[in-house]
């Protein structure tokens, strides 16, 4: 248990990769992880800077999105989201728009 807590506090590898180096089933590194360690999976995500020159754009977009809600609550229903990215069984992530 030792092994897998150094491999947790690094913070690098996966729980699949800890498992193939300890030579353990990768189900029981999950379940030490997440019972005795109390570590739980997660997903980085790339976000977009938010930076202070920006405040008024955000702020009159804001005011702008909720007078339109006030006009028509189901207005914000019929807008078409396009940011999107294609993951694979493979940790691979096609971020066709990131812009990082």
């Amino acid at each position: 248990m030792e092994a897998i807590a150094s491999e947790a506090a690094s913070g690098t590898s996966s729980a699949r990769e800890a498992a193939r180096r300890l030579g353990l089933p990768p189900s029981s590194v999950r379940n030490i992880l997440r019972r005795l360690l109390q570590l739980y999976p997660y997903k980085l995500q790339s976000c977009h800077e938010l930076l202070p020159a920006d405040t008024a754009q955000r702020e009159a977009f804001a005011k702008w999105a909720f007078s339109k809600m006030e006009q028509d609550p189901t207005w914000v229903f019929n807008i078409l989201w396009r940011d999107e990215a294609h993951f694979s069984l493979h940790d691979d992530i096609n971020n066709h728009n990131c812009r990082i």
